[in-house]
């Protein structure tokens, strides 16, 4: 069964999100904790500028790279990503002008480790899982919508081959590309699956309505007609794909993009959202547990069965 009710948005159904302040005093309180923050990164900045490059890198974390850039390259078209001006920090360091940056849809969820580089376009409701790579550096990469690329799989580019041709790598609609596949510069059409561990090279193309098993090797420049399903190293015609298999990779790529919203939306959640939802957890495992009678002193809150008061 759907996690969701009816049309309702992820958000209803996480109904305990951290409140926002209330009221002039917390506010204000809220207000001041604001200024000093933003006071504490500018003056981190202005110390990491005294330093130079090398104490400015050496103190801080490494950045999340669930979304980056990569330097605009001139003899690189750019379909999928978008240019734009580098950040000061990266013009004074690197000595670049511009940069290429992905092109995400609002609705699509890209994980929190997952990379994400450069020349890419991901469609709506579409999802980059966990440990995911997308690398576009030298060409680029068009994921279409409801496609789901899953947790560890790798995905890339080709500037040289071969056959002197420079490869985009296009992923059409409702695709699923398994757990820890590699898709190296070819094309798969709308409505295709991907095996778990499977690997797709250069200039392969995936016909719509087409399945590669898990662990199999397309070779280069292989064509898979629709609505059939290769397996082997080197990859090779199995049979064709029965009803319900058809039926599968529909509902594969409906899941994901459902599931997606889910994960999207935990991990949209502040550092306090999480502490107090932690909280609640901990005071309700407490409260089911029919050995534990110390919670009988308490009256707890009805909605988030915080501990309110000490009975009287």
């Amino acid at each position: 069964m759907s996690l969701f009710k009816g049309s309702l948005p992820a958000g209803f159904l996480f109904p305990y999100r951290h409140p926002k302040a209330k009221g002039l005093v917390e506010s204000a309180l809220y207000g001041l904790g604001g200024l000093l923050r933003g006071v504490g990164v500018a003056l981190d900045e202005l110390g990491s500028m005294a330093q130079g490059p090398q104490g400015g890198v050496k103190e801080h974390v490494q950045p999340n790279l669930a979304f980056a850039p990569v330097h605009r390259k001139p003899d690189v078209p750019v379909g999928a990503g978008q240019v734009v001006p580098a950040p000061a920090a990266a013009a004074r360091t690197l000595k670049v002008k511009e940069v290429v940056i992905p092109n995400k849809h609002s609705s699509a969820f890209v994980a929190a480790n997952a990379n994400v580089l450069g020349n890419v376009k991901i469609g709506a409701n579409s999802s980059i899982w966990y440990g995911a790579i997308l690398r576009g550096d030298v060409n680029g990469i068009f994921v279409g919508s409801n496609t789901n690329i899953q947790d560890n799989a790798v995905v890339h580019v080709s500037k040289y081959s071969l056959d002197g041709d420079a490869r985009a790598t296009v992923i059409g609609d409702n695709v699923t590309i398994g757990h820890g596949a590699t898709v190296h510069a070819c094309t798969i059409e709308d409505n295709c699956l991907v095996g778990m561990g499977a690997t797709i090279l250069d200039g392969a193309t995936l016909k719509k309505g087409s399945i590669v098993a898990a662990g199999a090797v397309v070779p280069p420049k292989t064509v898979i007609p629709s609505g059939q399903v290769w397996a082997g190293s080197p990859a090779k015609f199995l049979r064709n794909l029965e009803p319900e298999e058809e039926a599968f990779i529909a509902k594969s790529a409906a899941n994901y993009s459902e599931l997606s919203a889910i994960h999207k939306f935990e991990q949209s959640k502040t550092f306090e959202e999480q502490f107090v939802e932690m909280a609640i957890m901990k005071d309700r495992a407490a409260l089911a547990d029919p050995s534990n009678s110390v919670h009988q002193m308490w009256e707890y809150d009805s909605q988030t069965a915080l501990v309110a008061r000490a009975k009287r």
